[in-house]
């Protein structure tokens, strides 16, 4: 795209630091203090910024019967307070001046304690050309010192398929390690999976006892494993149908349940008889984790499994007893009770380590592996109570992890069906999920698209529905995932905003077919109201990335992706591009390139690829 001369260069700091900084930077240099509160208005209307006005304090009220100094009555408080008003309105008015001579603004006004600030055009149009030069870099935070943050998610377990509360932990895992990276971090994405356990034992049980009615179909997928002809689906689905039956069995019959309780001994002691099904069922999950993942965009630094942490963590924990920990009734727990919270148990009567004591042989290991600043976990937030005590644990066992472990609790996600369960034949799988997704999506697509390359497009597209679906509410609070809303083109939805990216690139595809001027001179001062809703729209970007980032929330780069495709969507209807007089057309079609370099730069935060055409 052509660049844009302006009528004035605006001179400043260098290119890592923002519009905001600046802003800051010319006011404290003003004030010659930092003691002011710097706020973003949420109607435009008011300022691109507003300076907030503490006033000053009232003079103490005279106490009865005072009188001041060469008065002979008391003065009323109003009329004490005159001079400070008429000092304050002064020193107001004197600062106003100063700003409007700071090229930065082109309008500076007074609304009660606010001091609304109104960026200069000029300003503006020199960080579109930021955009459209940086590229991909555009919102990547330079000159800070980085930290190295250990983040985990995704955490589904082997011998049973993911559920859409692993899809959620997945997609808001990684949008989080994006927002990490381009805000400066050093990022090590980590998987942590429960490959021993009950529901292993349960799985295992159903396949040796063939309780769930199809003793062939074992035999069956081992022989097809032994051609080379692998259909992981199918054996991932094996593996919830035998884990279902083997949860049914734990559940209604006490013969069952004892012979569980045995295996699930066996598998934590290596025992030889079982070893060789559960390396084989285990290694068909992580055969079918590892397409997912990579299905998903995800590529993790390293995976971490319980049959690895357990029996470190156990070993620690047995090193604190009578210091961190103590034995009860054969266990060994924590009594979480002194520090206000729950006791809970972190080696079984059996010998065999919890959850809980797996977590802080996972935490030792990963620190062991890659020193962090922060180890981040996201998990549902039907955990927050167990990290809670977890995370006491190891500040007090390990004081080298002391305040660096943190956990991040998401709310549920439920569909129509209600809340997720992989315990009962109701489950609503992740593959399930994406499969609704896209049959939608296809169906739309075969008479709207003409497109060779369908299949691809549909896996694009269904991506984006679900992830920023999932994304753009707060990921405290519970999600209800609506399939219409998420595939609609023209509402708060990843289609719309692919739609938008694609409407851009159509733009400016059709703009290299035709001659056009390296110069634009088009007047700054006769900006239409959507080209310059546009123009002050492309500065917040960075500001998007630094809150979600620093408040562990996605959904703000949703809603200000979603704001600012309405804005194009406005331009484009009311704004002639490529009919447009010579100055302005190009002056719109780098409006164009840099709504659809920051849409690109957004969505990948999200997870999500962009598509030319739809």
């Amino acid at each position: 795209m052509p660049k844009i001369p302006t009528k004035q260069r605006i001179e400043g700091p260098e290119q890592s630091e923002g519009l905001k900084d600046q802003v800051k930077s010319a006011i404290a240099h003003l004030l010659k203090s930092d003691d002011f509160t710097l706020l973003t208005p949420k109607n435009s209307d008011f300022g691109d910024y507003a300076l907030f006005m503490k006033p000053s304090l009232k003079p103490p009220t005279l106490r009865k019967n005072e009188v001041t100094r060469n008065v002979s009555t008391p003065q009323p408080p109003t009329l004490r307070r005159i001079p400070t008003l008429r000092r304050e309105t002064g020193e107001r008015r004197g600062l106003i001046e100063q700003l409007l001579a700071n090229n930065l603004f082109s309008k500076v006004e007074q609304k009660d304690n606010f001091i609304n600030l109104y960026l200069n055009p000029a300003v503006l149009t020199e960080e579109m050309e930021k955009i459209i030069e940086q590229k991909a870099d555009y919102g990547r935070i330079t000159g800070k010192t980085p930290k190295r943050i250990h983040l985990e998610y995704g955490q589904p377990n082997t011998h049973k398929l993911p559920h859409v509360g692993h899809l959620f932990s997945y997609i808001y895992g990684e949008s989080l390690a994006r927002l990490f990276e381009i805000s400066g971090s050093s990022i090590f994405r980590c998987n942590y999976q429960g490959d021993v356990g009950l529901h292993v034992a349960k799985c295992m049980y159903a396949i040796q006892k063939y309780a769930f009615g199809d003793p062939e179909r074992f035999r069956a997928l081992v022989e097809e494993e032994s051609k080379g002809s692998v259909n992981l689906s199918d054996k991932i689905l094996f593996l919830q149908k035998c884990y279902q039956e083997g949860s049914k069995q734990y559940t209604e019959n006490p013969v069952a349940k004892a012979e569980i309780d045995e295996l699930n001994q066996k598998i934590y002691k290596k025992d030889p008889e079982v070893m060789e099904l559960w390396q084989k069922t285990r290694q068909w999950s992580l055969d079918y984790y590892d397409l997912f993942e990579k299905h998903l965009g995800i590529n993790y630094d390293k995976h971490y499994f319980e049959s690895d942490t357990g029996p470190i963590g156990k070993k620690i924990v047995e090193n604190g007893i009578g210091k961190i920990f103590e034995k009860s009734d054969a266990a060994i727990i924590f009594r979480g009770e002194k520090y206000g919270l729950h006791t809970r148990v972190f080696i079984t009567k059996d010998g065999n380590p919890t959850y809980e004591a797996k977590d802080i042989g996972n935490q030792y290991l990963k620190y062991q592996d890659w020193p962090y600043d922060n180890v981040i976990i996201t998990t549902a937030s039907e955990q927050n109570d167990y990290f809670k005590v977890v995370i006491q644990a190891i500040d007090q066992i390990l004081p080298k992890l002391k305040g660096k472990v943190h956990h991040i609790g998401f709310g549920m996600i439920d569909l129509k069906t209600g809340k997720m369960s992989s315990r009962s034949g109701n489950i609503i799988s992740a593959f399930d999920l994406i499969s609704l997704v896209k049959a939608e999506i296809t169906h739309i697509m075969e008479s709207t698209t003409q497109a060779e390359n369908k299949g691809d497009i549909a896996d694009t597209v269904t991506q984006a529905a679900i992830k920023y679906s999932f994304l753009k509410s707060e990921a405290r609070k519970n999600i209800a995932f609506d399939l219409k809303e998420s595939i609609s083109t023209s509402g708060n939805s990843g289609p719309y905003l692919l739609y938008t990216y694609a409407r851009c690139q159509s733009v400016i595809a059709r703009s290299e077919t035709t001659k056009q001027s390296q110069q634009i001179s088009t007047s700054l001062n006769k900006l239409q109201l959507e080209e310059l809703s546009l123009l002050r729209s492309f500065f917040r970007f960075p500001e998007a990335i630094t809150d979600a980032s620093s408040k562990y929330a996605p959904h703000l780069v949703c809603t200000y992706l979603y704001d600012l495709a309405q804005k194009f969507s406005s331009f484009y209807e009311k704004c002639p591009i490529l009919k447009a007089e010579e100055d302005q057309r190009n002056f719109r079609l780098n409006l164009t390139s840099a709504t659809a370099q920051i849409l690109k730069n957004g969505l990948y935060l999200l997870g999500i690829e962009t598509l030319k055409r739809i």
